[in-house]
């Protein structure tokens, strides 16, 4: 997850942002108390967004309440319910970062390589917590960046390249659920957020050498119709979805925060 997953907050009115504000601050302070102060520094939208979306299908309305932020230096509204929720999102934050961390371990050079090294010693203690309490989404994080890197080693084309991010999100996704529609619709996101990193990235990965499914055949034109199409498919799968709560944010982050953050990619400001 790369932080593509966020809401665009000047369409957003106050009382929706201040929702949202608030599922932000809680998963923040839920990092904190369960994985220590550090944790917090890995904060993103898209983790975010995985709590909206598994807050939002609760049939229980949330309960907010105040609590002391040090880095806002004052009191801030967070949710006092759905801990459950905060403390899975927090926990899978903690496993995607170690594993992305390895990953660049193996990918980097001279100083960088002992750089995330060095980060990944650092959360080692912090992701052994998270496995003990959600081995089966270590488990499969783990199988699937295995064959991200097998699929990159053989040049695969887009669809392959983007399966294993794609299947690793639907797991996340309807983890703890019942509901196919979420694995879709997690599937589908996932897709899309890998081809959003994929265009994001695409100057840097010619020059390095690096793996880029765009590099061969993929100019501005195309790439945006791959965007367009992929979230325009995960927008379909979304609305299957039976959403209680928290409406308007999320439509917001699928339908306006997308195009933004397109936007800026292809016009290279995403950066």
């Amino acid at each position: 997850m790369f932080g593509y997953v966020k809401a665009d907050l000047s369409k957003l009115s106050e009382e929706n942002t201040a929702d949202y504000r608030a599922v932000y601050c809680t998963l923040c302070r839920s990092l904190k108390a369960h994985y220590g102060f550090t944790a917090r520094y890995l904060l993103n939208f898209d983790i975010t967004f995985l709590a909206l979306l598994k807050l939002s299908m609760l049939e229980q309305q949330q309960e907010k309440c105040e609590h002391y932020c040090p880095y806002r230096v004052k009191k801030c509204a967070m949710l006092s319910s759905g801990q459950d929720v905060f403390f899975e999102c927090a926990s899978i934050l903690i496993i995607l970062t170690y594993e992305k961390l390895l990953d660049n371990v193996r990918d980097e050079k001279f100083f960088k390589k002992w750089f995330y090294a060095f980060l990944a010693f650092v959360f080692r203690a912090k992701y052994r917590k998270a496995k003990e309490n959600y081995p089966d989404i270590c488990d499969k994080v783990r199988q699937n960046m295995i064959l991200q890197e097998d699929y990159e080693a053989q040049l695969a084309g887009i669809d392959k390249a983007a399966h294993p991010s794609a299947d690793a999100l639907g797991y996340l996704f309807a983890y703890g659920s019942d509901n196919a529609l979420l694995y879709r619709f997690g599937y589908l996101l996932g897709r899309w957020i890998y081809f959003a990193d994929a265009a994001d990235d695409l100057e840097k990965d010619i020059k390095s050498g690096s793996f880029n499914p765009f590099k061969s055949g993929y100019d501005t034109k195309r790439i945006h119709e791959v965007l367009n199409l992929s979230i325009g498919e995960a927008a379909q799968a979304f609305a299957s979805l039976p959403i209680l709560h928290y409406t308007a944010i999320l439509e917001n982050i699928i339908y306006e925060g997308s195009f933004a953050v397109q936007q800026n990619i292809l016009k290279g400001d995403s950066k």
